[in-house]
């Protein structure tokens, strides 16, 4: 299950298998030193639910359709009202329904994992779009099958109502009252669910920071915005706040994850980490476990790139 390749002493190997394999449930990583192509892997084969990790093939879709010329990223889209309010972000939090463009609702769902942007952005684009790119890419374990909404109505057995307002009044009370369906689909993985496996999801930043996913300028941009991520309980916890970080996480009940590139003075570091607590486990356990795969990582290759307090 673990496997390592190029330097074999550039990454703390027994440390890092350690906590995977004592992980309360499934977690997979893959690390990659991109300036030496040394790198390290723990189930990173194997597919693992993604919560908003699954925003950065939006985000990919969205810029290819704009290389493409089948629309503008200024171009202007009103928010509607059957797009569900649950979840992270800032714009559930607006009592107007704001016009934006197409560009700043992709600043929203990457910077604050907004989850009515993405959802927005996958009307826009399209559901089956974006899987389809990601066929033509070649990462077929990778999907993103579902809205944030509709993840989180199955998530709350709310399986055949619809995304409004009402219903997300009654999602609300589900969640209150602990009413989460532990067996639902978005904490299966299969291709129906939004999933990836840690290696595609290196691979695609790997791409990404060499300019190869729709084009050099379009990476770029990518590459930006996810520097903008302002999460910063997993990959980013235990590095120094100097340190520039292109990462996206998610985090929904049992799932989290965080996917990124860490900026080291040694060069690019690639972490990509997914974990599902078993039921019953530590909500956190997930979220601490990345924190200290990624803290020993970067310790390894750059010490002084950790906090040091």
């Amino acid at each position: 299950m673990a496997k390592q390749s190029g330097d074999h002493d550039r990454f703390p190997a027994e440390a890092l298998d350690r906590i995977a394999a004592q992980f309360p449930g499934r977690l997979g990583l893959y690390i990659e030193d991109l300036a030496t192509g040394a790198n390290h892997e723990y189930g990173a084969g194997h597919r693992l639910p993604t919560a908003s990790i699954c925003k950065i093939p939006v985000m990919i879709e969205l810029f290819r359709q704009a290389e493409a010329g089948l629309l503008s990223l200024s171009e202007r889209r009103r928010l509607s009202g059957d797009i569900s309010t649950h979840g992270t972000g800032l714009l559930a939090l607006l009592e107007d329904e704001p016009e934006l463009t197409l560009y700043d609702y992709c600043r929203l769902m990457i910077g604050v994992s907004d989850n009515m942007a993405t959802d927005l952005l996958l009307d826009v684009v399209g559901v089956s779009s974006v899987n389809t790119t990601l066929d033509a890419l070649g990462f077929v374990n990778t999907r993103t099958s579902m809205t944030m909404g509709r993840c989180h109505y199955l998530m709350a057995g709310m399986v055949d109502q619809p995304c409004t307002r009402q219903n997300d009044e009654i999602l609300l009370e589900h969640i209150r009252a602990g009413r989460i369906d532990p067996s639902s689909l978005p904490f299966q993985d299969g291709p129906q669910n939004n999933v990836t496996a840690p290696r595609e999801m290196g691979a695609i930043l790997g791409q990404l920071y060499r300019g190869q996913i729709v084009s050099a300028p379009a990476s770029a941009a990518m590459i930006s915005l996810l520097k903008g991520c302002q999460h910063r309980a997993m990959i980013p916890r235990h590095i120094a706040p100097d340190v520039a970080i292109a990462h996206k996480h998610g985090s929904s009940s049992r799932i989290k994850g965080d996917v990124g590139i860490v900026f080291l003075p040694t060069g690019p570091l690639i972490i990509a980490a997914l974990a599902l607590a078993s039921r019953g486990a530590d909500g956190n356990a997930g979220a601490d476990a990345i924190a200290e795969i990624s803290r020993l990582t970067v310790a390894a290759l750059s010490p002084e790139s950790t906090n040091q307090d």
